[in-house]
């Protein structure tokens, strides 16, 4: 092979690594181009010292390597600081070696000084990012505990209830010939507790306490109302065996009015034996005409507070033995207790679950490229689960998964999350790994179990070739496969760093339908398409064609 007619002094002049001459009293005897640009004329600074003109000093730095190099007769590596001609500080790496003359004694000194700025400037503001990240984790952290002794009170609370339980059986022993019936209802008091512990949605605890309420007092209705400390009303919100048109009525008690208003003033029970003759009812006709005859209404008190009132309705004439206003005070105390822990539990629940939302758009943050995405793949996710007819609690998992699927970027360095064009395999091999990653964040919080199997493969293909786990068609998560629609629809309409431009609308639908069967589950892909062409007619025209 013929080596080609190449000029020293052209690689010379095409290196873009500066290059420096010096001699053993550190005087810059040759520079080649990229180093004056950086520093000045080689006419200007011929005989300089180079700590002078580089670093402004008046001395040698302290470990200067062109000093080693003299003195051992080896290459040494450096980094220093270094003022460019327009006065500008930059980060230099540089390797100087020794060049020896005849007698092989050390003669000069060859600096190839390379400007690593970006690259330091970069790791500083990783190690920025990293501090904000480890600030979160203990913000997280702080979050966590708190719940964890809010849960240990909840379990010395059902210890306690567990001891009253106890309590109240003995004392069924002792007279069961006058107690056998309250013995029963203590059950179903009992009962409430036992699913109180386990059901956390304020909305089904209410349900359960009117419908619970017609259990254990034989009765045939029941409304459940709070006292709005800010208007000074009772608002009813659970009712059980009223027809629409009653309820409608009985919405709204001030407090101090009719029987469940002065309850709510006095925190006393009242019985009524006769609705149609009780002039301190609300529509006592109406009460009539429905076949109602007396009822029975109780105060519901948390730590002697007033939290609303109990009415339970029968369509005989009752007159309620003390022992059953004695056994509704207690369900009402009960009742009480799970409605506070049923509201705390939500609004705990829901700022955890916030907190880790924020860390997500935390994370979008880092990426220009992403801002909003999240947002965005929890509205398609919703729309095609919509579509698909999902219960209203399978909806609330789905976008519980949908806001946080992301979350393991959090574990991605910006230089591969940002980065342009294509990854490397090692690269590709971090990225991949992030579904596994928020799976595992995600672990420790029960209340987002379900959701994890969804964060976790939200990411694998139908036919097998996705990852974190190479499932595929129905082992793959139903949720995750609706995930996976909206993600990869949301990533093609979006810019990104590693390609020209975004797709439209109607080139990501033609996507997302070629890729059914292969990607994409064929019935979710068809669903999704035609979902977003209803919501987007246009594009639904230009889809077709």
């Amino acid at each position: 092979m013929v080596c080609p007619n190449i000029k020293t002094q052209d690689i010379i002049k095409g290196i873009e690594a500066g290059l420096c001459l010096l001699d053993r009293k550190l005087r810059i005897l040759w520079m080649n181009k990229q180093h004056q640009d950086w520093f000045g004329p080689l006419r200007n600074l011929r005989g300089r010292s180079c700590y002078r003109y580089f670093e402004h000093r008046d001395h040698p730095c302290h470990g200067c390597p062109t000093l080693k190099v003299f003195k051992t007769g080896k290459t040494h590596r450096a980094r220093r600081v270094g003022t460019t001609k327009l006065g500008v500080k930059r980060y230099y790496q540089l390797t100087v070696s020794p060049i020896k003359d005849s007698s092989s004694g050390i003669a000069y000194a060859l600096e190839l000084v390379q400007d690593v700025t970006r690259k330091v400037l970069l790791r500083k503001k990783e190690q920025r990012t990293r501090e904000k990240l480890r600030e979160s984790q203990l913000a997280l952290s702080a979050i966590n505990r708190k719940l964890r002794r809010k849960i240990s009170r909840l379990e010395d609370f059902t210890r306690k209830i567990v001891k009253l339980e106890h309590l109240f059986k003995e004392r069924c022993h002792r007279k069961a010939s006058e107690l056998t019936s309250v013995k029963e209802e203590l059950k179903d008091i009992f009962k409430l507790n036992h699913i109180v512990t386990r059901e956390l949605d304020s909305a089904k605890v209410f349900s359960l306490v009117t419908r619970l309420t017609c259990s254990l007092m034989h009765t045939h209705a029941c409304i459940l109302r709070f006292y709005n400390e800010e208007d000074k009303t009772l608002i009813a919100s659970s009712t059980y065996g009223f027809s629409d048109g009653l309820v409608d009525k009985m919405m709204v008690v001030k407090m101090g009015e009719s029987i469940c208003g002065r309850v709510a003033k006095s925190k006393k029970a009242i019985v009524v034996k006769d609705i149609e003759k009780e002039p301190r009812l609300m529509s006592p006709q109406v009460l009539a005409k429905e076949g109602f005859h007396s009822l029975i209404c109780v105060p519901v008190l948390f730590q002697h507070k007033i939290m609303g009132v109990l009415s339970t309705f029968s369509k005989s004439k009752t007159n309620f033995p003390k022992e059953d206003i004695s056994v509704l005070e207690v369900f009402a105390s009960q009742a009480a207790a799970a409605v506070y822990e049923a509201k705390y539990y939500e609004n705990t629940y829901l700022n955890y679950f916030n907190t880790i939302h924020a860390l997500v758009l935390t994370i979008e943050a880092r990426d220009p490229y992403t801002r909003g995405h999240t947002e965005r793949v929890t509205n398609y996710s919703l729309q095609v689960a919509r579509v698909l007819g999902l219960s209203m609690k399978e909806q609330e998992l789905l976008r519980y998964a949908s806001e946080i699927h992301d979350l393991g970027k959090i574990a991605i360095p910006d230089s591969v999350l940002n980065k342009p064009g294509r990854l490397t395999p090692e690269e590709r091999a971090v990225v991949e790994l992030h579904p596994v990653r928020g799976a595992e964040m995600l672990e420790p919080l029960d209340f987002l179990k379900m959701a994890i199997p969804i964060v976790r493969h939200h990411h694998e293909r139908y036919d097998g070739t996705g990852y974190p786990d190479g499932l595929e068609k129905q082992g793959i998560p139903f949720m995750a496969r609706i995930l996976a629609c909206a993600d990869s629809f949301d990533a093609m309409t979006s810019d990104r760093p590693y390609r020209k431009r975004r797709l439209t609308t109607e080139e990501a639908l033609y996507e997302i339908k070629i890729n059914s069967g292969s990607q994409f589950d064929p019935h979710i892909a068809d669903l999704f398409v035609k979902t977003l062409c209803q919501q987007n007619p246009a594009s639904a025209k230009n889809y077709s064609k």
